[in-house]
């Protein structure tokens, strides 16, 4: 991390000692005090057009701890920016409703939305009961496109687990426009865990999605790249106020 970058963390805590704000480069790892975020991604296929937008893949992996080993305080929400060469099309495939997931097994979330799917990975918590050892629950990640909302493409998250009881778990993230930099936006509101006592310490994720609407085939994520180097950026946002913010800058090669 730059000096600079660190003056501007140390004043940012010192105007919000509530909310504790530290930046670094997601690839990395990114410590805040006891707290460390890891975050890794990177598509395929990494050649791509400087001007027309071409299908691609999009992988992406994190982890969270402490330092010193205690319980990780609960990551509240995801806030995440997009390269602005980067788009999400989702014309034409078909459609899921959170209500059809609630109460699903993972089998079930498939049958009921399999032409929806888009992404699929594994997301693993750490639970601390008092007076218990924590322990790790994990379970599969499924995305699915949602129904536009607003004209706005939204995608749905469902993980079930089966420790410490079975559980469903299911939120949305509503793709928003971004500026600068960036194109794309969206929150995510991670579900509350095991009352509370639960906290997301892992996930990964592969998205990717081709379909064939008005004669022609289609892709969930498409991308340019004209300088380059295409941009993202996240925060993390936790349940004792500690925001964590990254970016990075990941290479491709224009292939015109």
């Amino acid at each position: 991390m730059s000096a600079r970058r660190i003056a501007a963390a140390a004043l940012a805590a010192v105007l919000s000692s509530a909310a504790p704000v530290v930046s670094g480069a997601i690839g990395e790892t990114v410590r805040f005090e006891n707290l460390l975020v890891t975050i890794e991604g990177g598509i395929s296929p990494t050649k791509l057009p400087k001007r027309t937008p071409a299908p691609i893949g999009l992988k992406v992996s994190g982890s969270i701890k402490t330092a010193d080993g205690t319980h990780v305080p609960a990551l509240q929400t995801l806030a995440l920016e997009f390269d602005r060469h980067g788009h999400i099309y989702t014309k034409g495939l078909p459609t899921c409703r959170v209500g059809q997931l609630r109460s699903t097994l993972t089998s079930q979330a498939k049958q009921v939305c399999g032409d929806a799917l888009v992404g699929t990975g594994r997301a693993a918590a750490e639970v601390a009961f008092p007076e218990q050892a924590p322990f790790d629950a994990s379970g599969p990640l499924l995305i699915f496109n949602g129904a536009p909302k607003g004209g706005r493409p939204v995608l749905i998250f469902h993980v079930y687990a089966r420790v410490p009881a079975p559980t469903t778990f299911v939120t949305s993230g509503t793709i928003g426009t971004a500026h600068g930099r960036y194109g794309t936006s969206t929150l995510i509101k991670i579900p509350t865990i095991a009352g509370g006592q639960g906290s997301l310490i892992s996930f990964r994720a592969t998205v990717h999605k081709t379909w064939t609407y008005k004669g022609k085939k289609r892709s969930l994520l498409l991308a340019s790249c004209p300088s380059g180097h295409l941009f993202a950026h996240g925060e993390f946002s936790f349940s004792d106020n500690t925001k964590i913010s990254g970016k990075v800058a990941k290479s491709c090669t224009p292939s015109d």
